[in-house]
Order: structure tokens, then sequence, then C-alpha cells
């Protein structure tokens, strides 16, 4: 191997890691080529808390794997709060702890996504006052 070659290892939402042989740039697999936008998958994950958190947890490390593999302008520091964000909005802090992931979205131009984090915001804002 030169050493121009390089492996590279991508978790591929779904899948579990796979490592990838030497320069297979824009490869994605078959398996892990997404059906749906990282705004609809997290649309998805957020109605799973709505009724099976183990499942939401699940659904919500899925999505944490694939925008971090799409959003390449992440810092580590951002993909680790990102992850605690996650887990944060299924405790009894949620809506703040979405408020911050909408934020982290619109710093990184991901409106859509932001997008999905208001509406859920406002219909657990509108949940709880009736509460």
């Amino acid at each position: 191997m030169t050493s121009a070659m390089r492996l590279l290892a991508v978790i591929a939402p779904g899948d579990g890691p796979h490592l990838l042989a030497p320069s297979v740039a824009g490869f994605r697999s078959q398996r892990a080529t997404p059906r749906l936008s990282n705004a609809e998958e997290l649309g998805y994950c957020l109605a799973l808390l709505a009724v099976d958190v183990d499942h939401y947890r699940r659904a919500a490390a899925s999505w944490h794997a694939r925008w971090c593999v799409e959003l390449t302008s992440l810092s580590v520091a951002e993909r680790h709060t990102t992850r605690t964000l996650l887990q944060a909005i299924a405790g009894p802090r949620g809506v703040d702890a979405a408020r911050t992931l909408r934020f982290l979205c619109l710093l990184h131009d991901q409106g859509d996504v932001a997008a999905v984090l208001e509406r859920w915001i406002e219909e657990r804002a509108d949940t709880e006052s009736r509460a």
C-alpha cells in the first residue's frame, strides 16, 4: 500500500461499521443509501419518542451517525454535543435540548432539520401548557 492510499471507516446508519478499502470516494453501498432526508429521518425519530423511548434512542443513534458522516463541517465537540442533546431530548428538559440542537442546525445551514425541531418544540410546548 502506498502512502497516498488510506483506509476509511464509515458508519452507515442502521448497518453497523464498515471498513471501506482505499479510495472509494463517492462510494455508497445500496443499503447505506438513505431513503429519507436528514430532516425526515429526525422527524421519524421524534415521532418514535412519543411511542417508545428505546426505539427513539436507537433511531436517534442511527440519525446521529448519518448526520456526522454527511455534515463534514461539524467539529468533534459539536458531534458529541449533538449526541448528548439527542439523549436529553428524551428527558424532562427535552424542549430545551431540542432548542439547542435547532440552534446548532441553523449554524450549519440545516434549516430543514431545524424546522422539524421547531415543529416538535411547538407541539411539546402546547402539550405541556395544557397539562
